[in-house]
């Protein structure tokens, strides 16, 4: 759907500009992400509402986008399988926040959170497998960014922990888990699964959708 939209506004706009074909398919291309990006952020967040998780939600977004934009992460072939994939690990992010806040301390959990994305980043980041990254100073550069943002947002998860209300902490505790499921996509484990996950949506999407 994505796709068909924005070549159809990619269409429009080009006859109108007076664009080249190849330079309405750089637009094309261009807003089928813009667009599909918007849809998945909606379906994450329609979600995270029927879940009555919203701004769990929200918190769990906020911190697994970030991290992905410094470390990288393990991506599928195909636009439509990430966005499936993103949705699924955020509302099971979203839910594993909502039980461990129960179960465990937040400061403890968060903790064991931050500990561990600072591992993966440490070893693994920047670690993209749709633009790999191999320069060696822009990687040493995209790490440290990436490092930084953790210690920033570590202490800023932290606060609510000792001075915020129950609903503060649960986010707080959301953010958290977003971080290190981010971090889990850093991963050669991350990788493994988003791989399988990657085959088995293709082998569906021949089996029952092309034929």
């Amino acid at each position: 759907m994505a796709r068909y939209i924005g070549h159809n506004i990619a269409d429009r706009i080009g006859r109108l500009a007076g664009l080249a074909a190849e330079d309405r398919e750089v637009v094309a291309y261009g807003l089928e992400y813009l667009l599909s990006g918007m849809l998945v952020l909606a379906l994450m967040l329609l979600a995270g509402l029927a879940l009555n998780l919203f701004w769990e939600t929200v918190a769990v977004l906020c911190c697994w986008g970030l991290l992905r934009q410094f470390a990288g992460g393990a991506h599928c072939t195909a636009l439509w399988r990430c966005a499936v994939a993103n949705i699924i690990g955020i509302v099971i992010a979203t839910s594993i926040a909502k039980v461990f806040s129960i179960l465990i301390e937040p400061a403890a959990w968060i903790a064991i959170c931050i500990a561990w994305a600072f591992f993966a980043v440490w070893i693994w980041a920047p670690n993209n497998s749709e633009r790999p990254v191999y320069d060696l100073r822009q990687r040493s550069r995209l790490r440290k960014w990436a490092l930084g943002l953790l210690l920033f947002m570590g202490a800023a998860l932290f606060y609510p922990v000792f001075s915020g209300t129950e609903k503060l902490q649960l986010l707080a505790v959301s953010g958290a888990t977003g971080l290190a499921a981010g971090a889990l996509m850093l991963s050669p484990l991350g990788f493994l699964f988003i791989g399988r996950f990657d085959e088995t949506m293709q082998y569906l999407q021949h089996r029952y959708i092309s034929y």
